[in-house]
């Protein structure tokens, strides 16, 4: 090879990376970076909802969300809508993990129909949120809904029950629905997780004797932890932000009793035509989700027999 000829081959070793993350590195500036400097940067204004003037206002969005007009105690919205979403998320998650690992668990089995009860479990999460929403709404109807239906036929009430005109029931209702939709995507990570575990291992772990627990916590446990981690993750991602089924079924109500930050920050930043404070609530919840998947990261991060 000529002088030359390594000369050219120096300067596109020298461009390979360049030509190759570069396009990567454009990719996430542009649908992560730009966003949520943007997001940061609307935080710390104000603008006239008449005029559409903008007026730099520094911290003035988050110390209003926070501390509310008072400004010295605790804005009682932001702790009411906090509790709100602490107990949709928490319960959602919780019982759409536990489901999906159940049935996960199941479909790895040799069943008969195992093909085709793969391919029914993930209707619900193929519909679009919305049609999910008004499916259930319309179920909770009080007057007319397949829930009352269903219990007034069985004996189990008998009157029936306004779901949706109650703090308690509608939250329940908004879980029932959330935890619906969902676990099924749950079941196909998990699922997929299953599917790396060596066979020998449950093998040698049978030989030793091991309980159905021991072989669950010592064999499948350590391979499904990366499983686990994206299943909590996108999980928790989506519920934090979740507005689809939240604002097709109550909006929000009875009155505020299923506000959750992603509704609040709607009717903020587009009822209430106040983008700042909007975007202030935006930025929380973007920190408050770094810091759930750091933990997530923390439990779930090792790889099998890691540490």
């Amino acid at each position: 090879m000529t002088e030359s000829q390594h000369s050219l081959r120096r300067r596109l070793d020298k461009l390979f990376v360049p030509l190759t993350v570069g396009p990567t590195l454009l990719w996430i500036a542009g649908i992560i970076v730009y966003p949520t400097a943007k997001l940061l940067w609307s935080s710390l204004f104000f603008t006239n909802p008449i005029t559409g003037a903008k007026e730099f206002v520094g911290l003035r969005n988050f110390r209003r969300l926070l501390l509310g007009d008072g400004g010295s105690l605790l804005n009682p919205n932001f702790v009411s809508f906090t509790w709100h979403t602490i107990v949709y998320v928490g319960f959602s998650v919780s019982i759409s993990f536990l489901l999906g690992l159940g049935v996960a668990l199941l479909l790895n089995k040799d069943l008969k129909g195992r093909g085709w009860l793969r391919t029914a479990v993930i209707v619900p999460w193929i519909l679009p949120y919305v049609m999910s929403g008004l499916m259930w709404r319309w179920m909770f109807q009080a007057q007319y809904g397949a829930i009352n239906g269903v219990l007034m036929q069985t004996g189990l009430i008998g009157n029936k029950i306004a779901f949706l005109s109650d703090g308690t029931l509608a939250m329940m209702a908004l879980i029932i629905a959330d935890v619906w939709v969902f676990t099924p995507f749950i079941i196909i990570i998990l699922l997929a997780g299953l599917q790396n575990v060596p066979e020998q291992l449950y093998d040698a772990a049978e030989v030793d004797g091991a309980s159905r627990w021991s072989r669950f916590w010592n064999v499948t446990y350590p391979f499904l932890k990366p499983s686990i981690l994206v299943a909590l993750t996108i999980r928790i991602i989506f519920d934090i932000r979740a507005l689809d089924l939240v604002w097709v079924m109550t909006q929000g109500g009875p009155g505020t009793e299923t506000e959750v930050w992603a509704s609040w920050l709607y009717r903020t930043a587009q009822v209430f035509n106040k983008p700042g404070e909007g975007a202030a609530l935006g930025v929380v919840m973007l920190a408050v989700t770094f810091g759930i998947v750091a933990v997530l990261y923390k439990i779930f991060g090792e790889t099998p027999y890691e540490s």
